[in-house]
């Protein structure tokens, strides 16, 4: 039953990379010539604070990284900034995973988009004092707008749709790890 179970685990970590590698595929292909004026939402970090508050095992820390240095990489990003961004942002979002528990979905919205916020100026900040040119401030307000509004969509996908719910208190993991 353990091993069924561990493999499973590794099963969705390998779902998670190759659903990453399909969105980095999907954002180089050009659909049209004209550039578009409006940024993709960041469905990636909806993704993993939605898994991280409800099952923080399925997203180690090295996928993180693994991911978003993909990202970097392959739509020529300077490497390894808003990697490190959201890696601190999905850190806190980590250790304060316990406040969501009990809380309504709301507040779990909020705190999301202010730490997304607060990664996108980070990154707007590191960029700024490398000298490093900066997207304008307009892309930025409208990638937030976009992440916040399709991660409603992504709660309802990884709640309904997969069945990833949120641990009750007290909950224990198939090793005895308190979830």
């Amino acid at each position: 039953m353990k091993s069924r179970k561990l493999h499973q685990k590794w099963i969705r970590k390998l779902a998670l990379i190759v659903f990453a590698a399909f969105l980095i595929f999907f954002k180089l292909i050009p659909f049209t010539h004209v550039p578009s004026f409006y940024p993709s939402p960041d469905i990636m970090f909806c993704i993993f604070c939605a898994l991280i508050i409800r099952r923080p095992e399925m997203v180690p820390y090295w996928m993180i990284v693994l991911i978003y240095f993909g990202f970097d990489v392959f739509l020529m990003k300077p490497l390894g900034v808003w990697t490190a961004c959201i890696l601190v942002a999905t850190e806190v979002l980590r250790a304060n995973r316990d406040a969501f528990r009990e809380n309504l979905f709301l507040y779990e919205w909020f705190y999301a988009s202010l730490i997304f916020f607060l990664a996108l100026m980070g990154n707007r900040m590191i960029l700024s004092i490398s000298l490093i040119p900066t997207p304008p401030m307009l892309t930025l307000f409208w990638e937030f707008i976009f992440t916040v509004m399709i991660y409603p969509v992504i709660i309802f996908i990884i709640t309904y749709i997969l069945r990833i719910q949120k641990p009750a208190l007290g909950a224990f993991g198939f090793k005895g790890q308190k979830l």
